[in-house]
């Protein structure tokens, strides 16, 4: 793996967070493969055409969409993984959910056209560590 692909997978991914954060639906759409899935923190799973929707609409607002550690990323020819905390605060279904930590992970895929595309996300929360 080349420092050039891990740092332009890196880039990648944080350009789709911030189309996320802005609602930016030509990125979006350019940087998310057609099959793509979030499974959210509530494990609740939406394809590319749900999650867009719920952007677009505003049953889904970002307020807060911050990455708090270095990307790490594992890659092959066609096939990446990209893993991170970040700190999340969001709007969804009119209920608002406070600034939290998670880890994320977002498989990307090499398509036939050489770009990138993510293809999976998974956001699981982060619990305050339980005094011992």
């Amino acid at each position: 793996m080349s420092d050039s692909l891990t740092s332009h997978l890196a880039q990648l991914e944080q350009q789709r967070v911030e189309a996320l954060l802005t609602v930016d639906t030509a990125v979006f759409d350019a940087l998310h493969d057609p099959a793509y899935q979030l499974c959210n923190p509530t494990g609740t799973v939406w394809d590319k055409a749900e999650y867009r929707r719920r952007l677009t609409t505003g049953d889904l607002a970002y307020s807060r969409l911050e990455t708090t550690s270095e990307i790490d990323v594992l890659t092959s020819e066609t096939l990446a993984v990209l893993r991170y905390r970040c700190v999340i605060a969001l709007r969804v279904d009119g209920t608002d959910i406070p600034a939290h930590e998670c880890w994320h992970i977002d498989t990307y895929i090499r398509a036939d056209d050489g770009q990138w595309r993510c293809r999976y996300s998974q956001a699981t929360g982060i619990l305050p560590a339980a005094a011992g």
